[in-house]
Formats: C-alpha cells, structure tokens, sequence
C-alpha cells in the first residue's frame, strides 16, 4: 500500500479512500515469539492530504486474525482483530518534536505502519478452548505436593559421584 505524492495530488481535492487485502510472509514471524502469522487482512480507510502543510492524513481501520501460540499447549489459535487508527505523514523532513512519519522519496508506505499497529496489538497470552496442562510424558511427570517424592533415586549418570564424595570423607 504506497502512494506517492503525484498521485495523491491528482486525486479529488486530495482526498481518497481505500480497500485492500494484504499478505504477510511468513518469514516475518520467524523471530517474534509471541505471533505465528497473519491471515485475512483487511486495511480500508480515507486519506486526505493537506498541501499547504505538506502533510497526509491517513484514517483506516484493520480486521484480520491473528495466528497465535497457545500459552499452555503451543497449538496455534485464531484470534480476530480490529484496529482503528490513524496516521500522518510528512513530504517533507519532521524535526525531532514532530509526531510525523517522513514520506521517503514522497512516498507513503502504509504496510510497514499497519505491520507496527498490529504488533502493538498482539495479546500477551492466550488460551485455546479446551487446552489443557501435560502432566507427563516420556521421562517426565509432574509431581504434586500429596505425591511422594523419590528422594533415593539417583540419576544413573551421575551414580559414580556418590563414590568420589566417600573418599574424601575418609
């Protein structure tokens, strides 16, 4: 979703409206632990651009859903959004005390701006109906305080050290 200055000015007293689908790689998500991706996004909106600031103001509205990891199983869950905000961008180099986005190349990129919105919008955690705890598996199980503990057990590996604390006793 980009538009460049030229085109915005050819519009109606810079003004537009928009509708469109984005996709996200899922090579973005490779590193965010907290999303698994994104489907069905939906960005749509009204711009307006006022010309003798030199500025674009940008209203739109995302609806999509949020692919998720579930806090207890890891399983992905689908977790629907919306998002509506706004944004204003600058053809023109903002000081530091301006809260602008800089139009690179008089150029608006609403995609990378939206992409930010939505992971200031994913949830610390969630829960897919019916999850439930693991309480054992291969090797393992979880212990709780009315189970007895096996306090004699001693893990094979490192039974021989039990022998090298008995020489140094002596």
């Amino acid at each position: 979703m980009k538009w460049n200055l030229a085109w915005i000015v050819k519009q109606k007293n810079g003004e537009f409206d928009f509708d469109e689908t984005l996709t996200f790689p899922s090579e973005m998500f490779r590193n965010v632990s907290n999303i698994n991706g994104l489907r069905d996004i939906n960005i749509f909106g009204h711009g307006h651009l006022d010309s003798q600031n030199r500025q674009l103001f940008v209203e739109y509205t995302i609806k999509g859903q949020m692919i998720l990891p579930c806090a207890i199983s890891l399983e992905d869950v689908d977790y629907p959004f919306e998002i509506k905000t706004n944004a204003l961008f600058a053809f023109y180099k903002p000081g530091e005390q301006e809260d602008v986005i800089e139009a690179k190349k008089d150029t608006v990129d609403l995609t990378s701006v939206a992409f930010q919105e939505i992971m200031m919008e994913v949830p610390m955690r969630v829960v897919k109906e019916g999850a439930t705890l693991k309480t054992s598996g291969t090797g393992w199980k979880v212990l709780n305080e009315n189970e007895e503990k096996d306090d004699d057990y001693i893990d094979p590996r490192l039974a021989k050290l039990k022998d090298y604390f008995k020489d140094k006793e002596e």
